[in-house]
């Protein structure tokens, strides 16, 4: 994940969007910040929380297991000072060989999509590893996947097309934002045995009846405005040449010009904004959950059922 490579934004207004992001996430695991079962009776020594962002979900985890020893990493050093005396941030990338002089019990990822060439080989086989045997790996992942239950969606809108567009983008420049889907398989070829995996639907906006779910999709709905523009500029710019003016409202002369191998829609985001926002549309996220111990040795694995 050399930072060259990384796709995304990484200024104040993208910290302020990550916060957001962690809320929701946390209100829609019910408060959960993990689902390994780590124990406060038995906590764990060593934790390692990879592409930490703001580092708020290292921080919680340092307050929650104030003697676990937690490090968090990430290409930049945008967390903040006043943290827990358990807590250290170091500015690393992940995607290069790991180098740490104790085993982890518990290594985390969360909404690292569109970060990695590949998973498997950079980030769960490493962390199969670095782990101690009976040690855990959880990632908490969601993909440039939008569905509907109700086919209230329209196939060929502006929002379901920037979706396409965005994983087909991130393709051509290597680092897929689609991989949560098949977290799952990672884990199993790294090593891990009990893999469980639970899938969580995230709301777009405010169209669920249910309070709490309508809660949930305005602060999504708030986390993909501010983060739309950031999302597109640099991917489609990367894969296809366009400059943020044709992004923002299209370009019919470029768009001719485009040899037809590249030539995606002319999407413009002002369009894509007016779907995101339409109750109509009864769309959501699925937020992939998984979960994956490390054998110990001459243990053969069991399949589990999905964990509650």
């Amino acid at each position: 994940m050399r930072r060259a490579s990384y796709a995304f934004p990484n200024d104040e207004q993208e910290r302020e969007r990550l916060e957001l992001q962690n809320r929701a996430l946390v209100k829609l695991f019910g408060g959960r910040l993990f689902f390994a079962p780590l124990s406060k009776r038995t906590p764990p020594i060593n934790l390692l929380d990879v592409a930490t962002g703001t580092g708020d979900w290292a921080i919680k985890m340092g307050d929650l297991f104030p003697k676990t020893q937690v490090i968090a990493t990430d290409l930049s050093p945008i967390q903040p000072r006043n943290v827990p005396p358990n807590v250290n941030f170091y500015v690393e990338d992940s995607s290069e060989p790991w180098d740490y002089s104790e085993p982890f019990d518990y290594i985390h990822t969360r909404v690292t999509s569109g970060c990695w060439a590949s998973f498997k080989e950079q980030i769960a086989d490493q962390a199969f590893q670095t782990l101690r045997p009976g040690g855990w790996f959880e990632s908490q992942e969601y993909d440039a996947t939008i569905m509907s239950d109700d086919e209230s969606l329209p196939l060929h809108g502006n929002l379901a097309t920037w979706f396409r567009e965005i994983n087909e983008a991130s393709e051509i420049i290597g680092r897929s934002t689609n991989v949560a889907a098949q977290v799952r398989d990672a884990y199993v070829q790294a090593g891990f045995v009990d893999v469980q995996e639970r899938i969580f639907k995230m709301p777009i906006n405010g169209w669920p009846k249910d309070e709490r779910m309508k809660e949930l999709g305005r602060m999504w709905e708030r986390n993909f405005l501010m983060g739309l523009s950031g999302f597109s500029f640099t991917l489609f710019n990367r894969a296809y040449d366009r400059s943020p003016a044709q992004i923002e409202v299209g370009a019919e002369q470029w768009f001719s010009l485009l040899p037809s191998t590249y030539r995606v829609s002319q999407l413009q985001l002002v369009d894509v904004r007016r779907e995101l926002i339409d109750t109509r549309i009864h769309a959501y996220i699925p937020v992939h959950v998984i979960i994956g111990r490390k054998p110990f040795p001459g243990e053969k694995d069991i399949p589990r059922a999905s964990f509650a």
